[in-house]
């Protein structure tokens, strides 16, 4: 008997381990945020990761009780993740008319190599996954007995990668870029112009 309470223990500890790193991505990406803000292309492409998080985890709560479209609706999302990593310029274009930051990071795109390992990170969460749907399919239709990679890969392989991008996205913050360093001179330029054209104007009402 008491072998079977320590296995439950433990099980019940490692979800707790499992579910708490996987709650660690939002919280990161705000550290990151912080860190990072001085470059406009961290501080728009974390941004732009952040709402999709908290669009993930507001409609994941309720897709939990799904069955297995959850695990097709997450399949799906991976490629939400994708996109914004790839299209960041993209969608900073329809958005430059009507916001001076979108138009410096459209004007100033850079991709660096930590976006490109996040890309990587989000298609492995994609066929993790996958394989996870696969299973749970062939598993309704009666082709198998039982759901091995989802009783004991699933989670401990999602909380890796996880931690990885965790890891990936402090990095991408601390990062500095040559474009960083012409956008604040850019940024300078401006003030000072605008100082000068107020200055001007002053003037001119004397």
């Amino acid at each position: 008997m008491n072998w079977k309470v320590h296995h439950l223990l433990e099980a019940l500890s490692l979800k707790s381990i499992y579910f708490a790193i996987s709650s660690i991505s939002f919280p990161i990406m705000l550290i990151a945020l912080f860190v990072g803000w001085n470059s406009i292309n961290t501080r728009c492409l974390l941004i732009l990761l952040a709402t999709v998080e908290l669009i993930d985890t507001a409609i994941g709560n309720l897709a939990k009780h799904w069955g297995a479209y959850f695990y097709l609706w997450a399949f799906l999302y991976c490629g939400v993740y994708i996109y914004v990593v790839l299209a960041r310029r993209l969608i900073v274009k329809e958005f430059k008319k009507y916001s001076q930051f979108c138009k410096d990071v459209y004007q100033n795109f850079y991709f660096s190599k930590q976006e490109g390992a996040l890309i990587l990170i989000y298609f492995l969460y994609a066929v993790v996954i996958f394989i996870a749907l696969a299973e749970l399919c062939l598993f309704n239709l009666n082709l198998i007995d039982s759901v091995p990679y989802l009783q004991y890969l699933f989670s401990p392989m999602l909380t890796l990668l996880c931690l990885f991008e965790a890891i990936l996205i402090l990095w991408l913050a601390t990062r500095t870029v040559p474009v960083d360093d012409n956008v604040s001179i850019l940024k300078i330029n401006r003030k000072e112009g605008s100082k000068i054209k107020g200055h001007q104007e002053s003037s001119k009402k004397k």
